[in-house]
């Protein structure tokens, strides 16, 4: 099985943003990947509103990245800065990318 990660926004409405995170992570599963989502995980082991801490957090996601056959970003609540290094590092990686919104 290969592995996706799921690239989407996670600060400013949390709420809506994990859920969202969560519908991707299901549709991953649905298309046959074993997903990677870490910031529905990661976010709760560190706080996202401490600098160090998030980016602690985000290199943590873009190591797992590196692991990853391809990346899905979800675009519906538009792309956040931690998102566009991520699909920075994919790109740079030549990961498949599947768009979703």
């Amino acid at each position: 099985m290969k592995t996706a990660y799921i690239c989407s926004p996670y600060s400013g409405d949390t709420k809506r943003n994990k859920q969202y995170a969560r519908e991707l992570t299901a549709h991953a599963i649905q298309l046959g990947y074993a997903p990677i989502t870490p910031h529905l995980y990661i976010t709760e082991c560190l706080d996202d509103n401490d600098p160090k801490q998030r980016e602690l957090g985000l290199n943590a996601g873009l190591a797992l990245l590196s692991v990853c056959d391809i990346i899905i970003v979800g675009k519906r609540y538009g792309i956040s800065d931690g998102m566009e290094r991520e699909i920075f590092k994919a790109r740079r990686a030549g990961l498949e990318e599947i768009c979703l919104s």
